[in-house]
C-alpha cells in the first residue's frame, strides 16, 4: 500500500498518494512499530507529499519525526538517517531558514563522505544541495567550489545526461548568472536543458522550467527574439501539460507579457497580463499578494498606453487590497 502510494506521488496524484500512505503509516505503526525502518521511511514519504501539497507545517512535523526515529533506531551514519537529515534541510531551505538548513546539509555531506565515499551519488547530491544553499546565502565563492566539484564528478560517474548531473549543471549556471557571468551561465543552462530534453522530454515540467530560465537569461542579455521563442515554447508546453490555470502556466503567461511590453508590443502584453490576472483571481483570490502585484502591473501598462481611467481603477484596487492584507506601512502598500 505504502509503495503504491509513493508511486502515485511520482505520477502527480497527490490526493490518492496521501490517502494510501496515511493508511499505510497508521497500519505500520501498529504492526511494525514507530521505530521500524519501513515505518520511518513511509512517514518521511508522507512528509514529502504534504510538502508538495503546500502543507509545510505538517510536512516538517513528519520529516522531523522520521529523522528523530532514524537517529534513534538506525544511528546517525545510516544512509536512511542521512537522507532524512537532508530532507529536513531541504524543507528548511525552501522555507528560507538557511541557517537552520546549513548544519543539516553539512552533517549529511560529512556522513555520506564517511560511509559511502567522495564519489557516491548521494555524496555528490549532498554536495550539490549544500552548494545551492550557500548560493542562496550569498556565499558565492564557497558555493562555486562545491558546485564545480559536484558537476565534475557527476559528469565522470553518472554521465552528462543523467538528471542529477543536469540539475547540478543548472545550479552552477544559476550561480554564474548571479555573479554576472551571463555567457558562462548560458552555456551551462543550454547543456542542462539539452540533457533534460533527451531524458525527460520537451513537455516535462522540469524541462519547461529550464526553457523559461534560459529565456529569462537571454532577456537579461538583451537577446529578446531568442527569449521570446523560448517563452512561447514554455507557455505552449505549460498549457498542454499543466492547464491554463496552473501557477507555472500563469507565471509563464506573465513572463511572455513582460517581454512583449519590453519590445513595445503593448497590446500583446495587455492580453497576456489580463489572462494572467484573471487566472490569479480565480485560483488565488482578489486579495492574494501575487494577484495584487498583477493588478498593479496591468495598471502600469494601461498608464503607459494612455488609458488613465483604467489604470487608476486598477491602482485603487491594488492599494485597497494592500492596505487590507499587508497594512498601511508595508513596502508594497507604500
Amino acid at each position: 500500500m505504502w509503495r503504491l502510494g509513493y508511486l502515485l506521488f511520482g505520477q502527480g496524484d497527490l490526493e490518492g498518494s496521501e490517502a494510501l500512505i496515511r493508511e499505510a503509516v497508521d497500519g505500520m505503526r501498529r504492526v511494525l512499530g514507530s521505530q521500524h525502518e519501513d515505518t520511518l521511511e513511509a512517514v518521511g514519504n508522507l512528509g514529502e507529499v504534504l510538502h508538495t501539497k503546500g502543507d509545510q507545517e505538517g510536512a516538517e512535523a513528519l520529516l522531523r519525526e522520521a529523522l528523530e526515529g532514524c537517529r534513534e533506531a538506525l544511528g546517525n551514519r545510516h544512509p536512511r538517517t542521512l537522507m532524512s537529515i537532508r530532507d529536513v534541510g531541504s524543507l528548511l531551505r525552501e522555507n528560507n531558514d538557511f541557517d537552520g538548513a546549513e548544519p543539516l546539509f553539512r552533517e549529511a555531506l560529512e556522513g555520506f563522505r564517511e560511509t559511502l565515499g567522495d564519489r557516491h551519488p548521494e555524496t555528490l547530491c549532498s554536495m550539490d544541495e549544500l552548494g545551492s544553499l550557500l548560493h542562496s546565502k550569498g556565499e558565492l565563492d564557497q558555493a562555486e567550489l562545491l558546485l564545480q566539484r559536484a558537476v565534475g564528478v557527476l559528469r565522470e560517474t553518472l554521465g552528462e545526461r543523467h538528471l542529477l548531473t543536469a540539475r547540478s549543471i543548472y545550479r552552477l549556471g544559476s550561480l554564474l548568472e548571479g555573479k554576472g557571468d551571463l555567457d558562462g551561465a548560458e552555456a551551462l543552462y543550454r547543456e542542462a536543458l539539452e540533457g533534460e530534453r533527451e531524458t525527460l522530454g520537451n513537455r516535462h515540467e522540469s524541462t519547461l522550467t529550464s526553457i523559461g530560465n534560459l529565456g529569462s537569461l537571454l532577456q537579461k542579455k538583451g537577446e529578446l527574439d531568442g527569449a521570446e521563442a523560448l517563452y512561447r515554447e514554455e507557455l505552449d508546453g505549460c498549457r498542454e501539460t499543466l492547464g491554463d490555470r496552473h501557477k507555472s502556466t500563469l507565471g509563464s503567461i506573465f513572463r511572455l507579457g513582460s517581454l512583449l511590453e519590453g519590445k513595445g508590443d503593448l497590446d500583446g502584453a495587455e492580453a497576456l497580463y489580463r489572462e494572467a490576472l484573471e487566472g490569479e483571481r480565480e485560483t488565488l483570490g482578489n486579495r492574494h499578494e501575487s494577484t495584487l502585484t498583477s493588478i498593479g502591473n496591468l495598471g502600469s501598462l494601461l498608464q503607459k498606453k494612455g488609458e488613465l481611467d483604467g489604470a487608476e481603477a486598477l491602482y485603487r484596487e491594488e492599494l485597497d487590497g494592500c492596505r487590507e492584507t499587508l497594512g498601511d506601512r508595508h513596502e508594497n502598500t507604500l
